[in-house]
């Protein structure tokens, strides 16, 4: 039983007459009575008594009657309710997002929230591969790295660079290295996992250790072990200008080896993305690349 068919029987209804329903409906005679007629067999009842001058319901079509009446309500209620929560930022929204990741935008998230009162937001923080993401319901996901073929939509957002730092106990003990050369011969390296497994550093020419001393998938303990001048780290430049002001960390090659990754903005479908989805993307893009650039351009090589 389809929902058409309940809308065309209250037409005839209504109207009382196949002609005049075909009239409002631009729909042949023939066809409005064979859709009666499969409604009716599909209850097995006879809900229309037919004559030459109209059309009359029986018992049991009465009773049908006020049954789609209501049913059809509901049907347009619960449209309109979920249109209106597709089309305006109320609700819930889940984003999930790397710490470090979402730290640097925290600032436009809560201006977001603070621009739309009715709006809440579940946050969680994960350093899992997208595969595995195929299972959980979100709205919004953060992620870092070249993305793999999936049925997500990666919609890219701003670059972000990295560079090799080291602290100046380290560089004492085991000496400054002058080339990305070195590294994979006299020096112990600290390397960030993206979610996809991969080694940040794998997209650049120059081969470096396979297997570094440390691997880490958070960029937080890659730069605690840095600090502790346990190697040389690869950080995200924006996360260590306080420590270059202090004095705990030192930028290598003066800078000339910085390479970057992409930041991507991942969601399930270009169909039907609620506008809140598309209002966070929007704030994230217009301001995170200004966050990040302000933090890069304050490093001193």
């Amino acid at each position: 039983m389809r929902l058409e068919d309940m809308e065309l029987f209250v037409q005839v209804v209504e109207t009382g007459s196949f002609t005049k329903t075909g009239q409002l409906t631009d729909m042949p005679k023939s066809t409005i009575s064979r859709r009666i007629r499969g409604l009716e067999e599909s209850l097995h009842s006879r809900l229309l008594e037919r004559t030459t001058r109209k059309v009359v319901m029986t018992e049991v079509g009465e009773v049908f009657y006020h049954k789609c009446i209501s049913i059809l309500e509901q049907v347009a209620a619960t449209q309109h309710e979920i249109t209106q929560v597709q089309g305006e930022s109320i609700g819930n929204l889940t984003l999930y997002a790397p710490d470090h990741i979402l730290e640097l935008c925290i600032d436009q998230v809560s201006e977001f929230c603070r621009q739309y009162p009715r709006l809440s937001m579940t946050f969680h923080n994960t350093c899992q591969p997208l595969t595995s993401m195929t299972d959980k319901r979100f709205d919004l996901l953060i992620d870092i790295g070249q993305q793999p073929d999936s049925s997500f939509i990666a919609q890219p957002i701003v670059d972000i660079s990295f560079d090799f730092f080291a602290h100046p106990d380290y560089l004492s003990k085991c000496g400054q290295p002058f080339s990305l050369h070195e590294l994979n011969k006299n020096h112990k390296l600290i390397a960030f996992e993206l979610p996809s497994s991969a080694i940040v550093w794998q997209d650049k020419k120059v081969i470096l250790p396979t297997q570094p001393k440390y691997v880490a998938n958070s960029p937080y303990i890659c730069r605690a072990l840095t600090k502790d001048a346990q190697g040389i780290g690869c950080l995200p430049v924006a996360m260590v200008r306080k420590d270059i002001e202090q004095g705990h960390l030192v930028r290598l090659f003066e800078g000339q080896e910085t390479f970057s990754q992409t930041i991507f903005a991942i969601y399930h479908s270009r169909r039907f993305v609620p506008q809140k989805v598309r209002l966070l993307i929007e704030t994230i893009k217009e301001q995170l690349p200004q966050r990040i650039t302000e933090l890069e351009s304050k490093i001193h090589n």
